[in-house]
């Protein structure tokens, strides 16, 4: 069974776009209840990676 804490809740545009580029894909994208689109990512070390690194570079 796939729990809550197995996956990641993408809600930033950009940092999809480098997750995707760095070749992985998405479960899923849907809308939601606040009305905002986001993509839903297995959790892995390397997508928390690209994570860290977006975050540094955000700030």
């Amino acid at each position: 069974m796939v729990k809550k804490e197995d996956l990641i809740f993408c809600y930033d545009l950009v940092l999809h776009r480098k997750i995707k580029r760095e070749g992985y894909s998405y479960l899923t994208s849907a809308i939601s209840l606040s009305d905002r689109k986001f993509w839903l990512y297995p959790r892995c070390i390397e997508i928390e990676n690209i994570m860290k690194e977006h975050t540094q570079t955000s700030n």
